[in-house]
């Protein structure tokens, strides 16, 4: 039984499974290398290991990989032979490993192997491969001064908040309430590890900011919290309550590593995302209408393990107090559970008219 060794790492808030293969991978076609993909993901899975799984090779003064296009922004400036080597951390061995992808990864550091002319399992290496290549291939290092890193980034981001944290400590005093904070912090952080790209930005008090790459794991990781804090309230005779913010905006990453924390996001967009989440109830979740969009589209005709019914509102647009425009604000909830109808006016935000286009 045939064994590789890869690089299972997290890079700002995404898991990775960085795979090196010779850099005969340029002479297979195109559909034999989503074969070979399809190959790995399966025996990545099997290994329990969740993330992205991305080919990597020596490629002519640097690295070339195989990865989704949202990918490589991130993966141009991090990905070269030492980084690859030093995160070298896990051993897989499965029957799946064979043929042509037994080959390739046998030994991906060497140089002047020559090339397989047909692999076992109807997958062909080619001599010559006149498609363009799949995938991308880094700058050499003699131009790497060229390229500027960026601190901007789209990010889904949420924030969650438990609602009358005072009134727990009035009704069940100070040792109680805390246990209770902390059981729900534990489910927070419990349903986090189960995401695939969700990464705890920081942690206030009774409230969480969380990165996401999609809109709809922000707000599956949204409905599950909300069914397990309603699990925990029948258990223990308690009525603990939960309200989430969730939007979608350009930020400024800060990777200096600050109070424990290994990266920050920054600027009006996280600000708008915490104003929605000021606005939600108890048991809601609030996102404004790009979030909303993308998750409902994504997540139609799907299935969610532990949720009933999701329903999906728009309440219309509101003037946020710090926000120059109006926000068009939507809500998605269990049924039964989610309050399902427009926040109330406060001092903060109250409703209005949509704005002329």
């Amino acid at each position: 039984m045939s064994s590789i060794q890869v690089a299972h790492v997290r890079l700002q808030g995404e898991d990775f499974v960085f795979v090196p293969v010779s850099s005969h991978i340029k002479r297979v076609s195109a559909p034999d290398k989503q074969t070979l993909l399809r190959q790995l993901r399966d025996v990545c899975r099997a290994a329990a290991l969740g993330g992205e799984v991305v080919l990597v090779w020596s490629s002519e003064g640097g690295v070339g990989f195989l990865a989704d296009n949202r990918h490589h922004a991130v993966l141009s400036k991090t990905l070269n032979l030492g980084f690859l080597r030093s995160n070298l951390n896990r051993k897989l061995t499965s029957p799946g490993i064979s043929g042509l992808l037994s080959q390739l990864t046998a030994d991906p550091f060497a140089v002047n192997v020559p090339p397989t002319p047909q692999a076992p399992g109807g997958i062909h290496a080619r001599a010559e491969d006149p498609s363009p290549e799949i995938g991308h291939r880094s700058i050499p290092a003699v131009h790497a001064g060229a390229r500027k890193p960026t601190g901007n980034r789209v990010v889904t981001m949420l924030f969650t908040d438990l609602v009358g944290s005072t009134r727990l400590k009035q009704e069940h005093g100070d040792a109680r309430a805390m246990q209770l904070v902390r059981r729900h912090h534990e489910i927070v952080r419990k349903i986090l590890s189960q995401t695939a790209t969700g990464e705890e930005v920081s942690t206030s008090g009774d409230s969480f900011f969380i990165a996401f790459s999609t809109p709809s794991e922000a707000a599956v990781f949204a409905l599950k919290i909300q069914a397990m804090i309603d699990e925990m309230n029948a258990d223990e005779g308690t009525n603990v309550q939960d309200r989430v913010g969730i939007h979608v905006g350009e930020v400024y990453v800060d990777n200096a590593k600050v109070a424990g924390k290994t990266f920050d996001l920054n600027g009006i967009q996280v600000d708008t995302a915490s104003r929605i989440m000021s606005l939600a109830q108890g048991k809601q979740i609030l996102m404004s209408r790009f979030a909303f969009d993308n998750a409902q589209q994504m997540l139609n005709g799907y299935e969610i393990e532990g949720i009933e019914v999701v329903a999906w509102r728009n309440h219309g647009y509101y003037e946020i107090k710090g926000i120059n425009a109006p926000i068009e604000i939507c809500e998605v909830g269990q049924a039964g559970l989610a309050p399902l109808r427009p926040p109330p006016d406060s001092e903060k935000a109250k409703r209005s008219i949509a704005p002329h286009r």
